[in-house]
């Protein structure tokens, strides 16, 4: 009997020698989905991924510190700056917590939030508050203003050698010692904090 598979004719002219190949069976790949992919059917199943989302800027990974003081007509400001020491990309957006300490180390008065002032802040108060990204080494800041000039009846301000920064987002908190002037930022007014800008300037571009 001949095999279906091989048919083998031998000698004399003519002879021919047919082989039929078994059909070839080709094992399934496998494909490891990372967990931010998404199916897309296209003749199949494949993955694509998607670009993480940047979290929030937290305290562990940022150094906060004092950059410029100046003062311009009773008006003085200390821009508070944050730096992202972190290896990943993170976002701020907002307001920070400010609280001034006075010479013990005591929180007296929290700062007001306002989107502009005369040292920093946003183009307009109209101007909407922008997501500041932040790659490692970038810096962004925002303006601690107080004014010198006294009012009503009163003759001298109090004087903040330290504030309390809390960044936007976050419930941890570090101490900043100011540069404005010898002994602090002003308080005859309260104290007044604008939203974080990209840069060390403190006022937005």
């Amino acid at each position: 009997m001949v095999s279906s598979a091989v048919l083998t004719a031998c000698g004399g002219s003519g002879s021919t020698a047919t082989t039929t190949k078994a059909p070839m069976v080709t094992a399934p790949s496998t494909t490891t989905v990372p967990p931010t992919t998404i199916p897309v059917p296209a003749g199949g199943t494949r993955t694509v991924p998607i670009p993480a989302t940047p979290s929030a800027c937290r305290l562990s990974g940022l150094t906060v510190s004092a950059g410029s003081a100046g003062g311009a007509a009773g008006s003085y400001g200390q821009t508070i700056l944050f730096i992202n020491r972190s290896d990943t990309t993170c976002t701020m957006r907002g307001y920070p917590g400010v609280a001034a300490l006075n010479a013990n180390g005591q929180q007296v008065v929290q700062a007001t939030r306002k989107p502009t002032g005369m040292m920093g802040g946003l183009r307009s108060a109209a101007s909407p508050i922008s997501v500041v990204a932040l790659a490692h080494g970038k810096i962004a800041s925002a303006e601690v203003e107080g004014s010198d000039v006294p009012v009503g009846t009163t003759t001298s301000c109090v004087y903040y050698p330290e504030l309390l920064v809390t960044p936007p987002g976050e419930t941890n908190s570090i101490v900043v010692n100011v540069s404005v002037g010898i002994n602090g930022i002003p308080g005859c007014v309260p104290i007044a904090v604008n939203p974080v800008v990209a840069g060390t300037s403190g006022r937005a571009n």
